[in-house]
């Protein structure tokens, strides 16, 4: 019954070549590719793990992005009366794409959008971007998911270990986000571009129909694609 057993899962595992065959050696030989400057391998990492070979096969299981679902993800809008009432009120006058939304829903249109919104401008400021990104994959529906996670933690998969991802969009006086210490500046340029006051400036902005960004929406979408893309690799662990 142990030999059926085997054999059994070896066939459901691996399938039905024998483990000496050339291929499965190669298999294992390359899990044995030693890392970290030649001090561990895939084995003595795997069985360090806390909770062992099997909580590993699971965490590396959870961690995979396949929905908005299995984000790890928290997100609100952290702002005063005054700021949240024209927020509000720039969202209504930008057009049923964005009417009677909140911040949580446009950015989660966002994350599970597809593509470049504006192509040509995407392209013309490509080579700043970290070359370990590889933009081929734009059109995966779990591109800007994983590139969230990646821009955020420093991997582009879910880290289920510890507290959630958040996204905030805040004011611009927000000390979490621009440290008082921060010089003018670079303070500026993170104020001219990354807060509320930016997302509402390009809700009201006029746009021409016959340009590539020609709505609030494939502007809002452009912007915050490329402030993740210029995320990537200024916090990386994986």
């Amino acid at each position: 019954h142990r030999q059926l057993a085997f054999e059994m899962l070896q066939c459901a595992a691996i399938g039905p070549i024998g483990v000496n065959n050339v291929f499965f050696q190669a298999f294992c030989k390359g899990f044995r590719m030693q890392c970290n400057e030649q001090t561990l391998d895939l084995y003595t990492i795997v069985r360090s793990f806390c909770g062992g070979a099997e909580e590993f096969v699971q965490s590396a299981e959870t961690s995979i992005i396949k929905s908005y679902d299995d984000l790890n993800l928290r997100m609100h809008a952290n702002l005063g009366p005054d700021l949240e009432q024209k927020l509000s009120n720039a969202f209504a006058n930008a057009g049923p794409a964005f009417e009677g939304k909140t911040f949580e829903e446009v950015f989660r249109e966002f994350l599970e959008a597809t593509g470049a919104p504006c192509p040509q401008l995407l392209d013309a400021i490509k080579d700043r971007f970290s070359p370990k990104i590889d933009l081929d994959e734009i059109t995966s529906s779990t591109f800007r998911m994983k590139l969230l996670c990646w821009s955020v933690s420093g991997a582009p998969r879910v880290i289920n270990e510890g507290d959630p991802l958040r996204v905030q969009l805040v004011e611009d006086n927000n000390e979490f986000y621009i440290s008082p210490r921060t010089q003018a500046e670079q303070r500026n340029e993170y104020i001219s571009s990354g807060t509320s006051s930016y997302m509402i400036k390009l809700l009201n902005a006029p746009y021409n129909s016959s340009s590539e960004c020609d709505c609030a929406k494939t502007a809002i979408h452009h912007w915050l694609l490329v402030q993740m893309l210029d995320a990537i690799e200024s916090y990386t662990i994986a």
